[in-house]
């Protein structure tokens, strides 16, 4: 009988009033035990042979409540309502009572379940801990502890090695031999199905930082600026002294460090307009050209154009370039050719170098402009005074607030409050100088987040690639191939959409390595899961080969090839691979016999000989250490059959899986700069399920 549509009762509420109070009724839940069965045909029989019996004529409840007969007709009624309400509230109770044994849990059916959790069985009596406990199986194979509530009527399963696997299905099933404390035996076996999610990042994600807090940089008066309004500012090559030209046209050199401020001037001739610093010592502009300091005095490097009035704007920090301004637009000088070459448009404002000086950044009427030597555009950021650090960082001031920003246009954020004119970063990247209200002023170097790796990017490139083909998005998944990958998936080649059974349900990654740069190139094993029904029944492994566009900077699938499909149930199965440098990490959706792991878990290298390493076995991983993989060369992962899980059973097949030696390069977005900070671990993209 389904709670939604009764007809015996439909005939008995025939009043539009009492259906919609019984509508109210059908909508409550209740948190009693399930009735009877029995109890509850019964129940339902007698109610209903009394609502037959009171419900006589078919005119309006409100009506007949005020008529000639109505008071005594609302007290029938009332007692049909209450009839009613007896009948729905039965109907609502679920299958079972005392007489069957009714199992449930939260993760029944769920997907990307956590793996820091215990399996939670509840049931709708109080059961045997013993018998229960005996008839409890999980697979895959699994070794767990059990505790029980109170009341005995929810059961904690919970893996001894303290989480379950990823990416797994797991199947918790209780048995006949379970019983009450009744002891009423479990009519048939009840089975609970799960998966879980991708394993964690080895390190956890950068967090947001908090609101900006006054002065949280450290900052510190340097010097006033004896008049000049928008100095600018030119750190020296050691990070020691920053070097300007004052309001009265002399060069001063300030100490840059966190005491008081002290000034001295430098003579230089002919009278500098602007200064600079390379390699070689430092570098100034002057009205006819450029110039440093040589053995018997100044020594020009390039001269300016002699027609119009050309205004040098900055020197780059490797001396090799200048810009100037001419006529209203924006020229490139290279010191060497003396050759000039126009940036942008009319009106184009010249913003800031690249540490290596082989990029820099001009703003528009709308925004700021990263573009190579050449003037071809790479990215855009947002509008303001910028600097580039040697960390790939970017800061953009302005009157109300510093900002900062990577070279590539991501991970923008306001890192504090105030006026920040004309900020520049020491070559070191440890701190900053900037302007505010006609003083020289320095700070603390604000933290980046970690960028984003290229096997970062590559990731959410799968990602999509593989989301487009789960949901049958041909096109979608199309876009993401290069000429060479749709062949791949062309005539002969790959399914690009899986369809029939058993269907494509799931897909996560098993391993991830970034094997080439310029252009960045990241390997990809991805496994495909193949279900019947509720039960993932096999699986295959896709190699997807991505590499980044010198232009979009996107990634896409430049080559893929297929495996052979594994039956699953037969068997530990592999579900994460983690390579490194000096380790593999191989992670089994069961425990292990840990005899078994040193002799089955091998690694080849390309002329198919066994690398000496040291096998370790411990909570489902095999990690093999004493590793020092060369970057780029080709070896490959071999699972013996002679490994066997804690219930004693082979794996099904020996499993095979080639891996890369990992690059060294973390960083895929850095333009030029001078070093490198620290990179996180990245994270595998998250498996997903079908719909």
């Amino acid at each position: 009988m389904s709670a939604n549509h009764d007809p015996e009762l439909d005939d008995v509420l025939q009043d539009a009033d009492l259906r919609r109070i019984v509508a109210v009724l059908t909508s409550a839940e209740t948190p009693e035990p399930p009735l009877d069965d029995a109890y509850r045909t019964g129940l339902r029989r007698q109610l209903m042979q009394e609502a037959w019996a009171m419900s006589e004529g078919r005119y309006s409840l409100w009506r007949r409540a005020f008529g000639p007969r109505g008071f005594a007709w609302a007290g029938a009624a009332a007692g049909l309502v209450l009839i009613a309400s007896v009948v729905v509230w039965t109907a609502l109770q679920p299958t079972g009572g005392f007489n069957t044994v009714v199992i449930q849990s939260p993760v029944d059916g769920k997907s990307s379940v956590s793996l820091q959790q215990p399996i939670l069985v509840s049931f709708n009596q109080p059961m045997d801990h013993q018998t229960t406990q005996g008839a409890t199986q999980i697979t895959p194979a699994t070794t767990v502890t059990y505790s029980w509530d109170q009341n005995s009527r929810t059961l904690a399963v919970q893996p001894a090695s303290g989480n379950l696997a990823p990416n797994t299905q797991y199947q918790v099933t209780i048995g006949p031999g379970a019983r009450t404390q009744a002891g009423q035996p479990l009519a048939t076996p009840q089975t609970i199905t799960f998966v879980t999610q991708p394993p964690a990042p080895p390190t956890p994600s950068p967090t947001a930082r908090p609101t900006p807090s006054a002065n949280a940089l450290g900052e510190k008066q340097l010097t006033g600026l004896n008049g000049a309004s928008s100095p600018s500012l030119q750190w020296s090559a050691d990070s020691s002294s920053i070097y300007y030209v004052d309001g009265k046209g002399a060069l001063v050199v300030v100490p840059a460090t966190f005491a008081s401020g002290k000034s001295d001037e430098v003579s230089a001739t002919p009278a500098p307009t602007l200064v600079g610093w390379s390699k070689d010592g430092l570098v100034w502009a002057a009205v006819d050209g450029i110039y440093t300091q040589g053995a018997n005095g100044p020594k020009q490097l390039a001269a300016l154009p002699t027609t119009g009035t050309p205004a040098v704007l900055s020197i780059a920090p490797d001396a090799a370039h200048v810009i100037y301004r001419q006529d209203k637009n924006l020229f490139l000088l290279n010191i060497a050719s003396a050759k000039s070459t126009q940036l942008g448009q009319a009106g184009a404002g010249f913003i800031a170098w690249s540490p290596g000086g082989a990029y820099l950044l001009y703003s528009t009427n709308d925004a700021t402009i990263v573009s190579d030597a050449d003037g071809v555009t790479q990215s855009t950021i947002p509008s303001g005074e910028a600097s580039w650090s040697t960390q790939d960082a970017i800061l953009v001031g302005g009157d109300t607030a510093l900002y900062q920003v990577r070279s590539d246009g991501t991970g923008g954020t306001q890192v504090s409050s105030g006026t920040y004119h004309s900020p520049v970063w020491a070559p070191n990247g440890s701190s900053f100088a900037f302007v505010r209200g006609n003083a020289l002023w320095v700070a603390v170097a604000p933290a980046l987040p970690p960028e984003p790796t290229p096997v970062d990017d590559a990731g959410r490139a799968v990602t999509s690639f593989m989301d487009a083909r789960l949901a049958g998005h041909a096109s979608e998944a199309t876009r993401l191939l290069t000429d060479t990958g749709k062949k791949a998936y062309g005539d002969g080649g790959l399914n690009l959409l899986l369809t029939g059974e058993p269907r494509f349900s799931r897909y996560y990654v098993l391993t991830q390595e970034l094997v080439a740069t310029q252009p960045d190139t990241v390997r990809f094993v991805v496994r495909l899961v193949l279900t019947h029904g509720k039960i993932d029944v096999s699986n295959y492994e896709e190699t997807l080969t991505l590499v980044r566009d010198s232009g979009s900077r996107e990634f896409r699938v430049n080559q893929a090839s297929g495996g052979l499909r594994r039956e699953l149930g037969k068997g530990a199965e592999v579900v994460s691979v983690e390579v490194a440098q000096d380790s593999i990490k191989v992670t089994f959706d069961s425990d292990l016999d840990p005899g078994t792991v040193s002799d089955g878990v091998v690694l080849l290298d390309s002329k198919g000989k066994q690398v000496e390493t040291t096998a370790t076995y411990a909570n489902r991983a095999v990690t093999l250490s004493g590793l020092d993989l060369k970057e780029g060369a080709q070896y490959r992962l071999v699972v013996l059959t002679t490994v066997r899980d804690v219930l004693g059973h082979n794996v099904a097949a020996e499993y095979d899986l080639d891996v890369v030696g990992p690059s060294l390069k973390k960083h895929g977005n850095h333009k030029d700069a001078g070093s490198s900070s620290p990179s996180s671990s990245s994270p595998s993209p998250s498996a997903t399920s079908a719909p």
